[in-house]
């Protein structure tokens, strides 16, 4: 199975260049780990761009501009029946793929004190002034993201446990290991960027994230870890539109 892998391609910036995809129409699957587009509108581009089936799981910039839930339901709604697959905290299978999406978030504990972790993120991160959440359309809170984190490492544990007789692939927006954390791994906001879930890296097969702004492709304890990222228009993060992934 050939697994077509991207993460932060920022297609909302005018100035970031265009990218052509014909090359894709011979792979088995596109991963898109977040920070594709803002307000959602990721969908609509993938279905466009791609032609094999999309596995689409959102970054914290999908919400931006607009609320964390309804942002996330409007764009389940517009890849319903398409071949964009919009996972949260849930699984497809592929043939002898299996596929478990998240965005996961971070719960601002892999550096010691979630307090001071938090207090940095919430001073300087534009997630908690340009996304919304809750029934009174608020402002995004440390404690709403702690508590999806939460919700996605009990369903990866649970999923995981189950076993799978063949592969199974995690995508998730944020970094699972803070050792590969990338520009930020010495720094106060490290904690908003990455997990430090060894104990799940260890049951997967193959871990793709997204988030860092760092190309990866390590083996971690029998998994695969692989970012892929291109980043804001001008930076540069070892982007490789031409990576594949081969699962046999």
């Amino acid at each position: 199975m050939r697994v077509r892998i991207y993460s932060d391609l920022h297609v909302e910036f005018a100035s970031q260049p265009k990218l052509d995809f014909e090359g894709t129409v011979d792979d088995d699957l596109v991963v898109l780990a977040g920070d594709i587009h803002t307000k959602g509108r990721g969908v609509s581009w993938a279905q466009d761009a791609f032609s094999v089936p999309v596995v689409y799981i959102c970054g914290n910039h999908e919400f931006y501009k607009g609320h964390i839930d309804r942002t996330l339901q409007s764009m389940k709604r517009s890849a319903a029946g398409t071949n964009v697959h919009v996972l949260d905290n849930e699984s497809m299978t592929i043939g002898d793929l299996r596929i478990l999406g998240a965005c996961a978030w971070t719960d601002f504990s892999s550096k010691g004190s979630v307090y001071q972790s938090s207090l940095e993120a919430r001073s300087v991160m534009n997630d908690f002034r340009l996304i919304r959440a809750g029934e009174e359309y608020r402002k995004l809170r440390i404690d709403d993201i702690i508590r999806r984190n939460h919700q996605t490492y009990d369903y990866l544990s649970q999923e995981l446990a189950r076993g799978f007789d063949g592969k199974t692939l995690v995508v998730t927006h944020h970094c699972p290991l803070v050792e590969f954390s990338g520009p930020e791994k010495d720094s106060e906001l490290m904690p908003a960027y990455s997990n430090e879930w060894p104990e799940l890296v260890g049951q997967a097969d193959y871990w793709v994230f997204g988030h860092t702004h760092h190309r990866v492709d390590a083996m971690v304890a029998g998994c695969r870890l692989i970012s892929n990222p291109r980043g804001y228009p001008g930076e540069k993060c070892g982007f490789d539109q031409e990576f594949v992934l081969e699962i046999i």
